[in-house]
């Protein structure tokens, strides 16, 4: 392992990844600032790499996935707040499953030698993306995104190692270092003001250099000086893509809270667990998996397909991984990641994103006094790290998170405000995703940045790059082998009865994309033809089993030691088991 420094893709997002035997801190670029280390897991796909042209998207079809891309973006209309409508989900879930995402993958949308998508013509064949292309996640639900993974391996120096210690609390070190809100506004609430994520500026001066001397070799001098001189807003946690927003900011920040308030439990009740940081993390992990499952899974997902999933124990996913074993040599199992999740499947979170949140008092629903009537989307990434806090240092106390307006659903708009909801997963995203304003900042080509910053065209164009099959070939694939009962979609059009621009376009394609269709595309029309509040059976199932099988290999994980909790020495503030988000968030003092 080594460590790995990363973001979400942009044309400036550049890295070449190795195999775990050829890793090596030198080759992997430092675009931006990750802590956590690089496991060079393995990629591969669900779908057996097939010679059937048949079964993928020709080459040729680059001009009509933009068109595609293009029309899944509607235009801004201020004036209609359901531009892209609304789901009957809290809006926690669309920021929970970034969160999912950003534990178990890492590199898909990265400009490499592998996968480019300016041009998108796949660069490689699927046999060699199967053996180059690693994932930079532990392929297990352990929190290396928070905790930072195990520094072990030869690639490991004491600065990677020293950079993973400064995420600890320097005074308690059963803790984890948590972040101070700087004292601008008044707070959403009466809880303390300890609610950023931690940052350089606050890690003492031999972490600080420790992290700098991993890079001084690896930049420019003149990119070494800008990259020094925004240090001490770069939040030291282990996935620099948590800092991108400020919801997914404010959620990791949970994970901190809860371990440190597990600590403070364990000192001040007997439970005969001795309140170190091991007991922490093992009961952060245990109940952070259990919620993958049970207050996760079961609302994103068919609940029939989890419960079958669930009854395999995750078979088909199994012998998936088993096939790739054979395909790539490997003399275990493995531990591979599919594509078609990583790339597709999992990707139907973008389409619950908003454009506009009620956040909290101030920016949001108030009684009196708010600054706006809500949380515009590029404000929620203008007061991160990522998007320079407009001057500031740290997260000013008035953006401060107010969970008890996500964690449960209220679709009222009536009053003008945003609805307390995610969008419905389907086949439209919120406007600004088609202009990402703190991507691709640095790119001089108009064209390239505009493309880089449309997110409908960048996933679909990643898919054509790295040689994802249709979705009518995966799902005629697992019906074959059982994983799924539903027939593929002859005309993934006929799900788009309400939208004619978009069912003439793919009827009248010349690639016949009705038929021959983009997996990302078919998993949200398919979730969209069961009325948008979870995914249909093919999504459903790569998603579901894709959990359910990561946690089922990991022997300490909550599903394999049937972990509940009431089995947890852990208890809500009024005496009852933490089990369900809202709990977590109230056991962690973030939520009132």
């Amino acid at each position: 392992m080594s460590i790995f420094f990363q973001s979400h893709g942009g044309s400036n997002r550049v890295s070449k990844p190795k195999t775990r035997a050829a890793a090596a801190p030198s080759a992997l670029v430092p675009a931006t600032g990750d802590v956590a280390v690089d496991e060079a897991a393995d990629f591969g796909y669900l779908f057996p790499p097939s010679g059937n042209p048949g079964d993928y998207l020709s080459d040729d079809v680059l001009g009509e996935l933009d068109e595609l891309g293009n029309l899944m973006v509607p235009d801004e209309d201020p004036g209609n707040l359901h531009v892209t409508p609304d789901s009957t989900l809290p809006p926690i879930l669309t920021y929970w499953g970034q969160f999912l995402d950003h534990e178990l993958t890492a590199r898909t949308d990265r400009e490499t030698d592998i996968s480019k998508i300016d041009t998108a013509v796949p660069l490689m064949s699927a046999a060699e993306i199967e053996t180059k292309l690693k994932n930079a996640r532990t392929p297990r639900f352990d929190l290396d995104s928070v905790y930072g993974g195990l520094p072990v391996g030869v690639d490991i120096t004491p600065d990677v190692v020293k950079v993973i210690s400064g995420m600890r609390h320097p005074a308690h070190p059963a803790k984890m270092r948590v972040g101070t809100a700087e004292a601008i506004g008044p707070l959403p609430d009466e809880l303390d003001p300890h609610r950023d994520l931690p940052r350089f500026q606050q890690v003492q001066p031999e972490v600080r250099d420790a992290y700098l001397n991993i890079l001084r070799d690896r930049l420019s001098p003149a990119d070494f000086a800008a990259f020094e001189a925004g240090l001490p807003q770069r939040a030291i946690i282990g996935d620099m893509r948590n800092d991108e927003n400020l919801i997914i900011a404010q959620f990791h920040l949970s994970f901190l809270r809860f371990h440190n308030r597990a600590v403070d439990f364990l000192e001040a009740n007997d439970t005969g667990w001795i309140p170190d940081f091991h007991a922490a993390q093992a009961l952060t992990r245990l109940h952070y998996q259990w919620l993958i499952v049970d207050g996760y899974l079961k609302k994103i997902c068919d609940p029939a397909v989890v419960d079958a999933v669930l009854a395999a124990k995750a078979r088909h996913f199994f012998e998936f991984r088993a096939a790739h074993a054979d395909r790539v040599g490997a003399k275990t199992l493995g531990n591979a990641m599919a594509l078609e999740f990583s790339v597709a499947a999992f990707r139907f979170g973008h389409t619950m994103v908003r454009d506009a949140y009620d956040y909290n008092k101030n920016f949001g629903r108030s009684t009196g006094g708010a600054f706006l009537p809500s949380a515009p989307f590029d404000q929620i990434f203008t007061f991160t790290g990522g998007g320079g806090f407009r001057g500031g240092a740290r997260v000013p106390e008035n953006w401060i998170i107010d969970w008890t307006r996500f964690v449960e659903a209220d679709g009222n708009s009536a009053d003008g405000h945003p609805a307390k909801t995610a969008r419905k997963i389907d086949t439209l995203l919120a406007p600004p995703l088609g202009d990402l304003h703190n991507e691709a900042k640095d790119e001089a080509d108009p064209n390239i940045k505009a493309l880089f910053r449309h997110l409908a065209r960048r996933n679909l164009r990643r898919g054509l790059s790295l040689r994802l099959p249709t979705g009518q070939a995966l799902h005629a694939h697992l019906k074959s082998v059982g994983a799924v009962t539903s027939d593929p979609v002859a005309n993934v059009a006929d799900l788009l009865d309400g939208k004619p621009n978009l069912k003439a376009f793919l009827e009248g394609s010349q690639s016949r994309m009705f038929e021959r269709t983009p997996l990302w595309f078919y998993c949200l029309a398919e979730a969209e033809a069961t009325g948008g509040d979870h995914l249909g059976e093919l999504g459903s199932w790569i998603v579901a089993s894709t959990f359910i099988a990561t946690l089922l290999a990991d022997p300490d994980s909550a599903l394999s030691l049937d972990f509940t909790p009431q089995d947890s020495p852990l208890k809500a503030p009024d005496g009852t088991p933490i089990d369900s988000i809202a709990k977590w968030m109230k056991f962690a003092l973030v939520m009132e």
